[in-house]
């Protein structure tokens, strides 16, 4: 099919001339075929994105090839899993035992004893009996915040946390506040699903105990 235009002369003239009609697909209006300077464009990117992962897939595989790297791989991964998991089960303790709230100091003996082993409850209840007096006289509270948590120590079983706690307490005598850390050290015993045998830290800077925090200023 052809179609006719018109098309002025150099004489001004018009004349009709005719034109084949265009095939869409081989037109600019058409789908464009991406040019050399593109295509290596394109698998440049692609290398680019691709090199980091066949880095990493080359070193592992080197890993798992080499002998006994897979059970050493394996053995640090676990044991990086307990000491997380001895972490995490040290720092709930210790943030839960920061809160304090003189009108509620039943509820801070629950927390000091939850999870600790039988031989060691008397010796958390009966500090709380020593300090709830002084607790109560100075209407004293505490809000803590965790700071962080490192397992320092490990012997069998026997896994030893360092907690750190941000604390702002307040009182009669300080009732805007008072910011200070607490250092806990807990240590517990993993196969008895992480019973704690130990807690050292625990009363520091309440009143009446005679220990203080490393204060950080007031809030």
């Amino acid at each position: 099919m052809k179609k006719e235009y018109s098309v002025m002369s150099n004489t001004g003239s018009a004349s009709n001339t005719e034109f084949p009609e265009q095939d869409p697909a081989t037109t600019g209006t058409g789908t464009a075929t991406a040019g050399p300077g593109r295509g290596l464009t394109s698998a440049r990117t692609a290398w680019i994105v691709a090199a980091p992962a066949v880095v990493a897939a080359v070193v592992f595989g080197a890993l798992w090839a080499t002998d006994d790297s897979s059970e050493q791989l394996q053995a640090l991964q676990s044991r990086l899993d307990v000491e997380a998991e001895a972490e995490a089960v040290a720092s709930e303790y210790a943030l839960s035992v920061s809160e304090v709230d003189f009108r509620d100091l039943e509820g801070w003996r629950a927390a000091l004893t939850d999870g600790v082993s039988e031989q060691l409850t008397p010796k958390l209840e009966g500090a709380v009996d020593v300090v709830s007096p002084w607790l109560t006289q100075m209407e004293y509270t505490a809000d803590a915040r965790l700071l962080a948590a490192e397992a320092s120590h490990t012997d069998g079983d026997t896994y030893v946390v360092q907690v750190f706690v941000d604390m702002v307490s307040k009182s009669k005598q300080t009732p805007d506040g008072v910011a200070a850390t607490a250092t806990y050290t807990v240590t517990m015993d993993r196969a008895s699903d992480w019973t704690i045998v130990d807690v050292g830290g625990v009363g520091t800077g309440l009143p009446g105990t005679g220990d203080a925090p490393t204060e950080t200023g007031g809030r």
